[in-house]
């Protein structure tokens, strides 16, 4: 199956929220380290398999008076000193515009993109990815009323994707998603703040080059219009919700055609060790497991595995929901990872979550382990490691 396939299984999905459990294996190895107060930090799984995304909380008011204005707020948030000289570099773009639709004010600070602008690396299932494009995005209530901080329940309720756009390109094929993008939020004074990332799109300077954000987790194909004639791409002045339009001010001289068209067939070829070979060799092990893993619910997992000792924990989740959790089998590996109540409560109901983490290696069955969640009535979260019989 084509890479490009395998994104938009989830950047097209219409509307509904990503099936976390498909990605569970990715999900398990990925860790958050930098989880921090008023922030949260937020990549496309689909694409990131992990990325030291960490644009972090620390005063640093010597970077007050910056030549590209970033927001006050923004600065103070920002402890990658990298990418704080870079915004204030010459390369740095000042655009500062606001767009209001459906009852949201939406100001694009300015972008910047280049090499190793970071201190810190984001990295997907092929390689390291250095060359990027960063932009300061803000997002309000027209009428002022505040947005819910990180730690308030129905911050969930409000989802948002800042994406660049390329003409030329179907946008519902090439977003955030295919970019390798990701983003850092939080919320000051009732205003979201993001920075967004994602693969430098100044290799397509000779065509025009958008920033849209909209109130959706995922790129809605109704949002925008694409002329397949022209390749124009422009909002759907009938969507009902939110859908900016930035048209970003790139150096056209910057573009760079044939690397273009090389990162566009990358993201349509297949990559070379993904073979039929590979495909037969995980065929037997991954059967047997999903079809184990698909007949245990909690109310039946006692007849099909058994808790370890020593693996059961209470764990107290932070004020955000997020949680810490990790294992040690001698047998059978380690593991840790970090997730949210409402990952596996979404009705914040308490029980053992129908939602198990699992992993195993090519001996299948006897190298199996299942981690569990339970809710307790006082809010902690009850992990612990089980065992196929």
């Amino acid at each position: 199956m084509k890479k490009l396939d395998n994104i938009l299984k989830l950047a097209l999905t219409p509307n509904d929220e990503p099936d976390l459990w498909l990605n569970q294996k990715i999900l398990c190895k990925a860790k958050e380290a930098n989880r921090m107060e008023k922030r949260n930090i937020n990549k496309f799984v689909a694409v990131v398999c992990s990325a030291a995304l960490a644009l972090g909380i620390g005063s640093v008011s010597i970077y007050a008076a910056r030549k590209l204005m970033l927001p006050h707020d923004v600065i103070d948030e920002i402890t990658d000193n990298s990418l704080l000289d870079a915004f204030s570099g010459d390369d740095a773009i000042l655009i500062n515009q606001t767009q209001s639709y459906s009852g949201y004010d939406v100001t694009l600070y300015g972008i910047v993109s280049g090499k190793k602008l970071s201190d810190y690396e984001t990295v997907s299932d092929d390689g390291i990815h250095d060359d990027r494009t960063y932009a300061v995005v803000s997002i309000q209530k027209s009428d002022k009323t505040p947005l819910p901080s990180t730690a308030e329940d129905s911050y969930s309720d409000y989802s948002f994707l800042v994406s660049p756009f390329i003409e030329g390109y179907n946008p519902a094929f090439y977003n955030s998603f295919t970019l390798v993008g990701g983003y850092s939020e939080f919320e000051e004074d009732g205003v979201y703040y993001r920075i967004s990332e994602c693969d430098n799109i100044e290799m397509f300077a000779d065509h025009k080059i958008y920033l849209g954000v909209l109130d959706n987790t995922f790129y809605d194909n109704t949002a925008y219009l694409y002329d397949e004639a022209t390749g124009a791409i422009t909002r759907n002045e009938a969507y009902d919700g939110l859908n900016a339009l930035f048209e970003l001010p790139l150096d056209p001289s910057k573009a760079d055609p044939a690397a273009a068209a090389d990162y566009i067939k990358s993201l349509e070829e297949t990559p070379q060790e993904d073979t039929e070979d590979k495909s037969a060799e995980e065929t037997d092990a991954d059967r047997k497991i999903k079809e184990f893993m698909e007949a245990i619910t909690p109310e039946n997992l006692a007849d099909y595995a058994v808790p370890v000792e020593g693996t059961l924990s209470i764990i107290k989740p932070d004020e955000n929901g997020a949680f810490e959790y990790e294992y040690n089998l001698e047998d059978r590996g380690s593991g840790s990872g970090i997730a949210t109540v409402t990952d596996f409560f979404p009705d914040k109901k308490p029980g053992m979550s129908e939602h198990f983490y699992y992993s195993y290696s090519e001996d299948g069955l006897d190298s199996l382990v299942i981690q569990t969640f339970t809710l307790n009535e006082d809010g902690t979260v009850t992990f612990q490691i089980y065992i196929p019989k």
